[in-house]
């Protein structure tokens, strides 16, 4: 039996309204298995803003897939291991790693997302990347969360100078499949905000997905008992709207307000303060950049690990010591004797001899020292191409924002001279990691140097060996000579004695060898002792009462583009290892627990600097953080009967229509269904001289199966979304059919569809509108039961509507805009 829904004429609707962009087929979105149950706080997909792709929220892990044949593009959760904020490491990171809002930016090349614990990263959209990540002290229930573009204002003359930073090249990818640090042009390229909304009201703005200001927090008053359900920005970002709703309203009492609709002055989004228009980019130029450097040195100790490995002096002898032992060579005698041996005389025992003549020859010592040459090539390569140039940029971007905050007029003294002593604090770390890295190379090329010269020794002392035993075998005595005895090569034998002392010296405890030495340079292996951080705090400290910071003058503007460069030179004139910084640190601890063999590693340094940055960052958030006030009147407020139920069953949606008369106008619209099954829809001006309006729909619709009468059948609403300025979708099932419908609503005031009102009459008339659809489509294949939301894109002439079941197995994509074309076509 067919059930047809009927129009206001007393027809049936075309149920072709779309066009489908899978061949009618739901798309994939899982491989594996699908939750039974829903996960709490479910987070709807959002579509990119220029391209046909689809972010979906995956409880941990975040999807990106195409729309061409719903394809996965990536799938990424923060324990692949990429965040240095928040490493999974406790049971917890189930709860905590939590996906609790994402947003695009507008330029559609990186995605924030927002976890649980707080953390906000940036994701490149090519390959998933973490390009950015700062942790933020939102810990409520996200109910909206934008990424907006503000303006691009003209730089006063005293940011000039301060753009010569942006005017660096990028650095280059660590590998194929790492994301360099975003080049941000501050010249053409507009500061942007990532605004947070929450159920309790507060709201966060993060400028550049960086720093985060001062939250704006719910004014008590009249709005007691409200929690926020949705929240949108105007066009120009001035204003955010946020939908209020109290669930506590009894049904009887018809006169108190249920919903409000409040605004948030968020001006400073769309103002053109130089102060605004030099942090953001500089202060994203900064985290990147520290978040590429923690890449390259876990690529720097990667790679040293695998020389370790594979060409170590350990390596070596234990190389040596097994082919022996293969082979029945002398056991009594120790591979390390025999090695001595042949490094003195030239000679070895016989057995040893034989076997060097017979097995061993140049294959094993040339695939050692081919190891070592090739791992300190990578290790030249990651340091002078990757390390030191990002430890040199951000040297000279943190420079600028020490002269950002040294020339800006601000009363708060007190909190930029503590900024000016933090950034100082942090240069002077990242001039030590600079000369730290410097240190390191030296130890490898001199390393490489030992290697190479045993390696010489070693291989005329094998084709003497071998020249030896042939000419024995041809003349019958030990001093034959047929005049083909191999050239010996040029050797330090200083270097070579080096190499022996450092070898049978520290092989025999692996974490002694030289190479292991250089190991511990890198990396931290005690990361969690407090003694161990307490001495590395210490030995910062002395670092910097070393430095004579007051010499380097790079608090002071340069004058010209020849003195930046002058300035720009002092900044790695410092000369910091020394024994006396060792024994100021150990004597400034105060704990013989935390003694230590040596100064602090890269990997601390760098822990250090990220820490000093993270300070000096919350000097801008103080200073920009008045900007963000709730207007204590409220735009609209509207009488709903709400129950608890509707605490979560409640759907909204909400939509910002720009004025085409007047540029600085426009008309905020939400949409809400309630379990009373009215359709509310909220018309609200920006201008304050203008009145709100209301109109209510009755979730009706005429029904009429084969061989039977019309009957009003109530609808079931799954989802709601404004596709753009003219359309409201709605999703929904009616008893008897298996499959939902996606229908949409012209709700505009002045449409023949919807009568608004205002707020007043409403409450005195209770005027109900019919349901009328201008399009209605069944969903083939998708479920009347199964949870499912709705979302679309909003692009102009390439309106993409998907359908997508919450628990995250199958999706619908639609095209509105080639349906269209397509009738004009057969016309």
């Amino acid at each position: 039996m067919t059930t047809n829904i009927l129009a206001p004429s007393g027809d049936p609707y075309g149920i072709t309204g779309f066009q489908s962009l899978s061949g009618g087929q739901q798309l994939s979105l899982r491989t594996g298995s699908v939750p039974k149950q829903l996960p709490a706080g479910y987070v709807a997909p959002r579509w990119c803003p220029n391209i046909d792709i689809l972010a979906v929220p995956e409880g941990r892990a975040l999807r990106l897939v195409r729309l061409s044949g719903g394809h996965t593009i990536w799938r990424r959760t923060l324990s692949d291991g990429q965040s240095r904020t928040s490493p999974d490491t406790d049971k917890r990171s189930n709860t905590s790693h939590a996906i609790k809002a994402i947003a695009w930016n507008p330029n559609g090349t990186t995605i924030a997302v927002l976890h649980a614990n707080g953390l906000l990263v940036q994701r490149d959209s090519t390959r998933g990347d973490i390009v950015h990540e700062a942790q933020t002290d939102i810990d409520d229930t996200v109910v909206a969360m934008e990424w907006v573009a503000g303006k691009i204002p003209e730089p006063a003359e005293d940011c000039v100078e301060q753009m010569v930073e942006f005017s660096l090249p990028k650095l280059s990818p660590i590998d194929r499949g790492q994301s360099p640090p975003c080049h941000v042009n501050a010249e053409t390229e507009p500061p942007t905000a990532i605004v947070v909304t929450c159920a309790s009201g507060s709201v966060w703005v993060c400028l550049g997905g960086i720093f985060t200001l001062p939250p704006a927090r719910l004014p008590p008053g009249q709005l007691e008992g409200f929690v926020a359900v949705n929240a949108r920005l105007d066009h120009d970002s001035a204003s955010l709207f946020v939908y209020l709703a109290n669930y506590g309203t009894a049904h009887s009492d018809i006169d108190q307000p249920s919903v409000s609709l409040c605004t948030v002055d968020t001006s400073i989004l769309s103002s053109s303060l130089p102060l605004l228009h030099s942090l953001v980019p500089l202060s994203a130029r900064l985290s990147a950049l520290c978040l590429y450097l923690d890449n390259t040195l876990d690529a720097l100790f990667a790679e040293a690990t695998a020389r370790h490995e594979n060409a170590s002096r350990s390596f070596l002898l234990r190389t040596f010591e097994g082919v022996l032992r293969d082979h029945g060579v002398d056991e009594a005698t120790s591979p390390m004797a025999e090695l001595s041996r042949l490094a003195l005389t030239g000679r070895a025992s016989e057995p040893t001899s034989q076997f060097l003549l017979a097995k061993l020859k140049s294959t094993k010592l040339n695939n050692w020292e081919h190891a070592g040459r090739q791992g300190a090539v990578a290790l030249t390569r990651l340091i002078y191409q990757h390390s030191q140039p990002a430890v040199e940029r951000t040297i000279l971007a943190a420079s600028r924002l020490l002269d950002i905050v040294h020339t800006h007029k601000s009363s708060t003294r007190d909190g930029a001279e503590r900024t000016r002593d933090i950034i100082v604090r942090a240069i002077v770390v990242l001039g030590w990691l600079h000369a730290r890295l410097d240190e390191y190379m030296t130890a490898v090329r001199e390393e490489q140097q030992e290697n190479q010269e045993f390696v010489d020794w070693a291989l005329f002392t094998i084709d003497d060996l071998h020249w030896q035993n042939e000419g024995s075998r041809r003349l019958g005595n030990d001093d034959a000579d047929d005049g083909l005895r191999p050239v010996r090569p040029e050797i330090e034998y200083n270097i070579l004695f080096r190499f022996f002392r450092k070898t049978f010296g520290g092989c025999s405890d692996d974490t002694r060898g030289p190479q292991s030495l250089i190991l511990n340079m890198l990396h931290c292996n005690n990361a969690s002792d407090t003694g161990a951080e307490q001495f590395h705090r210490a030995y910062f400290d002395a670092v910097i009462g070393a430095a004579h910071v007051d010499a380097l003058s790079i608090a002071r503007p340069p004058t010209s583009t020849q003195a930046n460069c002058k300035n720009d030179e002092k900044l790695f004139g410092f000369v910091f290892h020394s024994q006396a910084l060792l024994d100021t640190a150990r004597t400034n601890c105060g704990d013989d627990s935390c003694m230590s063999d040596g100064p602090p590693t890269c990997t601390e340094a760098l822990k250090e600097v990220k820490l000093l940055m993270s300070q000096a960052l919350e000097w801008p958030s103080h200073v920009l953080g008045d900007s963000l006030q709730w207007n204590t009147v409220p735009s609209l407020t509207c009488p709903m009967p709400l129950t608890s139920k509707d605490s979560t069953d409640l759907l909204s949606d909400m939509h910002y229509v720009a004025s085409s008369t007047d540029p600085s106008g426009g008309t905020m619209y939400t949409a809400t269904v309630s379990s009373s099954q009215h359709l509310v829809l909220l018309s609200t001006p920006s201008e304050s001289n203008h009145e709100p309006n209301t109109a209510r729909i009755e979730l009706v619709v005429d029904v009429a199966a084969s061989n039977s009468n019309a009957q009003q059948t109530p609808i079931s609403v799954l989802a709601l979304s404004f596709f753009d300025d003219d359309v409201l979708g709605i999703l929904f099932t009616i008893d008897g059919c298996n499959e939902p419908f996606l229908g949409t609503l012209e709700y505009q005031r002045g449409s023949n569809s919807v009568v608004y009102q205002n707020s007043a009459q409403c409450v005195k008339d209770q005027t109900v509108n019919k349901l009328v659809f201008a399009r209605l489509l069944k969903v083939a294949g998708a479920s009347a039961t199964a949870p499912a939301t709705l979302v679309c894109n909003e692009r102009k002439g390439r309106r993409c509507v998907a359908v997508v079941e919450k628990c995250g197995k199958s999706w619908w994509p639609f095209d509105m805009d080639n349906e269209e074309d397509s009738d004009e076509d057969s016309e």
